[in-house]
């Protein structure tokens, strides 16, 4: 019983740090959709690379299967530096709004 306690315990949510590609290597923000063809699981991936994914190299993470998708991409924001006040950075996206952070989640100190 106080096992469950613990699990059920809210983590509290860590605040969200920008990071990611060095911005001389940033080609704006972008939300690749992909629908597996495998196991029907329709997932999102942000980038900030226009090419980085593509159903060739994307695995599902439900099934595991690669390469079997319908792909779509949507460009969020055509800038290549960051914008701290854009709605349109991926670290405004995610976590969507609502989420809990999971104990599961491995944290890495800088």
């Amino acid at each position: 019983m106080e096992n469950d306690n613990q699990q059920n315990q809210l983590v509290p949510i860590l605040e969200s740090k920008p990071v990611g590609v060095e911005e001389k290597e940033r080609e704006g923000v972008f939300v690749n959709g992909f629908i597996c063809q495998n196991c029907g699981l329709h997932f999102n991936l942000f980038s900030w690379k226009a090419n980085r994914h593509r159903s060739e190299n994307t695995y599902c993470p439900e099934c595991g299967v690669k390469g079997s998708f319908i792909h779509y991409r949507k460009v969020l924001s055509s800038k290549r530096v960051r914008d701290d006040n854009s709605n349109d950075e991926i670290f405004r996206q995610v976590p969507l709004e609502g989420s809990q952070l999971m104990p599961d989640s491995i944290v890495i100190s800088k």
